[in-house]
């Protein structure tokens, strides 16, 4: 760990757009939005990750978390969560079914079971559902790679905060293969919900950000139907 107030540079907050910092942890990223209403973090990482996270903020001068919007459940996304809320007495928002697995109430398969585990059971807000705005960001379902995945999306100037609904790798978008994503069919669906937002700016929960990607996008859906 580094020591307070700073970070490994591999691993530095990056500002990707006005008022979002792209925080790059352990093979997965989190963002935090700074608003009217103070620091909005989508996504926690892995276990272990709130301590880096928490120091990040402190790097640009950010307040720790008063909302954790989380885009579905995986030990990856959700695991930095209980550090976090250690400290703050922020609120943390889910999907409905992604709320219910957080809770130990679901039944995800048994991958998913095991990662409940590691990030232990925490108690959410069932709110981001679809059409829902939550802290200024309108709510995508975009179920595939998980029941109850959603996307998150800045309207004023169309930044999709992705999480795992699709990931991106030297430019071009993909969808993570099985396991890790449980209904193939309804993924690609969800690609193409997130193509017909036209976003500006994509923020994936895996790999680099995204700018102008109307044509990563469709290529990633001609991959999909051509696997049809």
């Amino acid at each position: 760990m580094a020591a307070e107030g700073r970070t490994p540079s591999a691993l530095a907050p990056k500002n990707v757009a006005d008022g979002v910092w792209q925080l790059p942890l352990r093979g997965v990223n989190a963002y935090a939005l700074e608003t009217a209403q103070g620091t909005v973090l989508v996504d926690a990482g892995n276990r272990g990750d709130g301590e880096r996270i928490l120091a990040m903020l402190r790097v640009v001068g950010l307040a720790p978390p008063g909302r954790i919007l989380l885009t579905h459940a995986d030990m990856d996304h959700a695991g930095g969560v209980r550090a976090i809320l250690q400290v703050t007495t922020g609120e943390v928002h889910a999907s409905r079914l992604q709320a219910d697995v957080l809770a130990g109430h679901g039944r995800p398969p048994a991958l998913r079971r095991f990662g409940r585990l590691l990030t232990g059971r925490i108690a959410c807000e069932p709110d981001l559902e679809e059409g829902a705005r939550v802290a200024g960001l309108l709510v995508v379902a975009t179920p595939g790679h998980t029941a109850g995945h959603v996307a998150l999306l800045r309207e004023d100037d169309r930044v999709v905060f992705a999480g795992d609904a699709l990931a991106v790798r030297g430019a071009k978008v993909r969808i993570l293969g099985a396991p890790l994503t449980e209904d193939f069919a309804q993924a690609c669906a969800s690609l193409r919900r997130l193509a017909q937002l036209q976003p500006n700016l994509v923020l994936p929960g895996h790999g680099d950000p995204l700018p102008a990607p109307a044509h990563a996008l469709e290529a990633a859906l001609r991959i999909c139907e051509s696997r049809r």
